[in-house]
């Protein structure tokens, strides 16, 4: 996708790529948006993803985080299989099939574009172990899977709606005042154009209406804890960026 395409993009709920929640937006969704706006800032102002924003991030703290990156991805494929036994029909069943499928052969690329700007192999950038915040996000998904099929989604959407909402507000807003941002041709620009690319709309939507028709059905202890799964998980992803920054391990 050209640059000259990728500025045409709006965001998917909003219209405004710097906005989480529309103001006339309801739904379980819209409502965890706005109670926690606040953690989605913390997350886009994190010095880590602000030096993937103006180039100046360490080249050790991102293969840090690739190679965490990729251990994760890995855990969330497998929260996949844990949907899968959960669906309650095969539509769902197919869904999960559908977004295995997308992880397994396309996610890579924001990973392969970190590496281009490292100049190193994919592979070489590898880890076997994950570090200590990652292995406590990566069991709060799986645990978030042997509850109910609501509570691990909501468990699984802050890590597309912070990416995608962030790389939208950077790339199609923000970037062309910020100082020092990242010009088109700049290895980097390879990871925010992923996250940014016109498909994200469909992927978070779909995403968040399933969530909020499932919580439509929940009752209220169920709700509950499908708010508080989604709020941990938002949590622990503001501690991803911190675990690369400071090259977290055990």
């Amino acid at each position: 996708m050209t640059t000259s395409a990728i500025t045409t993009l709006t965001n998917p709920t909003t219209g405004n790529p710097g906005a989480l929640v529309a103001d006339d937006e309801d739904g379980f969704t819209a409502g965890l948006g706005r109670r926690y706006a606040h953690l989605f800032t913390e997350f886009y102002d994190h010095p880590f993803l602000a030096g993937l924003r103006d180039g100046t991030v360490e080249p050790a703290a991102v293969r840090h985080y690739v190679g965490q990156d990729h251990q994760y991805l890995t855990a969330y494929l497998r929260c996949y299989g844990l949907g899968m036994a959960l669906a309650p029909d095969r539509s769902w069943a197919a869904w999960f099939h559908g977004k295995a499928g997308f992880l397994l052969d396309d996610e890579s690329h924001a990973h392969h574009a970190m590496c281009d700007f490292l100049g190193v192999r994919y592979e070489d950038a590898q880890v076997s172990r994950l570090a200590p915040s990652a292995q406590a996000y990566v069991d709060h998904m799986l645990a978030a899977g042997r509850d109910s099929l609501g509570v691990l989604l909501a468990a699984l959407l802050p890590c597309p709606w912070t990416y995608i909402w962030s790389a939208r507000r950077f790339w199609l807003d923000e970037r062309a005042t910020t100082p020092g941002a990242i010009a088109a041709d700049h290895p980097l620009a390879g990871w925010w154009e992923f996250y940014a690319a016109e498909r994200t709309e469909g992927v978070l939507a779909d995403l968040r209406a399933r969530l909020d028709a499932l919580a439509a059905d929940a009752g209220e202890a169920e709700r509950a804890r499908m708010e508080r799964a989604f709020e941990l998980s938002c949590r622990h992803e503001t501690r991803f960026w911190q675990m690369a920054q400071t090259l977290e391990d055990w």
